[in-house]
C-alpha cells in the first residue's frame, strides 16, 4: 500500500532533483487509492483533464485517469521544483505525443496506465516511454505475435508453454509499446520490424528497425508487483541509470531492480544497470 503520505501535489520534505543519466519512474498502484487520494489528484489536473476525466463511464477509469495525469504532474513539480503541479502546460508534438509547452523544463517525460496500475517516466534525454501491462491480460498470444512480432520473437514465445507463455507474451510487448512510445511513432509503426531477446537469466538485447543505432537506446524491465511488467526505453548518448519506485516520495516502496535491463555496445560488464534495492 502506498496511498500514505503526500498523495498528489507538492512534497516539501523533498530536495529538489533533476534526472541527469538516470531515467526516473514513479509508478503507483490505482487500486490503493482511498477517497481523500482521488479527490487530491483530480484537483491539481488542468480544466481540460477535468472534463476528459468525467467523460469516461465507468469509476475505475475515471480513477485511474485522475491518478495518472495528477501523478505526472506531482513528479514534475517533484523533480524540478519551478511551479506548483496544477501550473503545468501541455501540448502535442510530433505523431501526438503529449509534451510540455516550451520554456517550462527541459525534461522528456511519457506517462502509462492499465487496470490498476498507473506510471510515468522522466529524464534528461533526447526522449523517453514507458509502459505497463498486467500479466493477467486476456489476450489470444499467438494470433497478435504473428501479426505483430518479430519472427525472432515468435520463435521464442513458442519455445515457451502455458504461465511462462503469457509472461513471455507480455512482457515482449511492453518492451515493443515503450521503444514505440519513445518514438513517438505509436501502434502506426511496423511492430514486426524490430524486437527484443530476452537472453538468460536477466539479459535483454534490442534488435532494431533498419537505420537505427542501436547503442542509442537503452531499455529495462521491471515488476512493480508480481501482476505487473513495466518497461522503459531510453534514447541516449550517455549510460542510463534506471531509478524506479512508488510514489508518494517517502513511501515503504523500495526502488526497483530490473528483471532485464540492456546495455549499449562497449559498455563494461561492471558498469551498474541500475542503482541496488533501497527504501526510497
Amino acid at each position: 500500500m502506498i496511498s500514505k503520505g503526500i498523495p498528489f501535489g507538492n512534497d516539501p520534505r523533498s530536495p529538489a532533483l533533476r534526472p541527469n543519466r538516470s531515467a526516473d519512474v514513479w509508478f503507483r498502484f490505482a487500486g490503493d487509492l482511498t477517497e481523500f487520494d482521488i479527490a487530491a489528484a483530480r484537483a491539481v489536473l488542468s480544466p481540460i483533464e477535468r472534463k476528459r476525466c468525467e467523460r469516461f463511464v465507468f469509476d475505475c477509469d475515471r480513477q485511474t485517469f485522475a491518478a495518472g495525469h495528477a501523478l505526472l504532474r506531482s513528479t514534475l513539480t517533484f523533480h524540478e521544483r519551478l511551479r506548483s503541479p496544477q501550473s503545468w502546460v501541455f501540448q502535442t508534438g510530433s505523431h501526438g505525443k503529449p509534451c510540455l509547452a516550451p520554456g517550462q523544463s527541459e525534461l522528456a517525460f511519457n506517462m502509462t496506465h492499465t487496470a490498476g496500475l498507473v506510471a510515468c517516466a522522466l529524464a534528461n534525454v533526447e526522449s523517453i516511454g514507458v509502459d505497463v501491462e498486467s500479466v493477467e491480460r486476456t489476450a489470444n498470444a499467438d494470433e497478435i505475435a504473428a501479426s505483430y512480432f518479430s519472427q525472432r520473437e515468435v520463435l521464442a514465445l513458442e519455445e515457451c508453454a502455458g504461465l511462462e507463455r503469457q509472461t513471455r507474451f507480455i512482457e515482449l510487448w511492453t518492451l515493443k509499446e515503450a521503444y514505440l512510445k519513445a518514438t513517438g511513432a505509436g501502434l502506426s509503426a511496423p511492430l514486426n520490424k524490430f524486437g527484443f531477446e530476452l537472453c538468460g537469466a536477466s539479459g535483454l538485447q534490442f534488435n532494431p528497425p533498419d537505420n537505427t543505432t542501436i547503442a542509442d537506446w537503452h531499455f529495462a524491465l521491471f515488476a512493480p508487483s508480481p501482476h505487473y511488467r513495466l518497461a522503459v526505453a531510453v534514447r541516449s548518448v550517455q549510460l542510463i541509470e534506471f531509478r524506479v519506485r512508488g510514489w508518494p516520495p517517502g513511501s515503504t516502496s523500495a526502488q526497483l531492480v530490473p528483471l532485464r535491463a540492456s546495455r549499449p555496445i562497449g559498455s563494461s560488464a561492471h558498469e551498474p544497470l541500475s542503482t541496488a534495492t533501497v527504501p526510497v
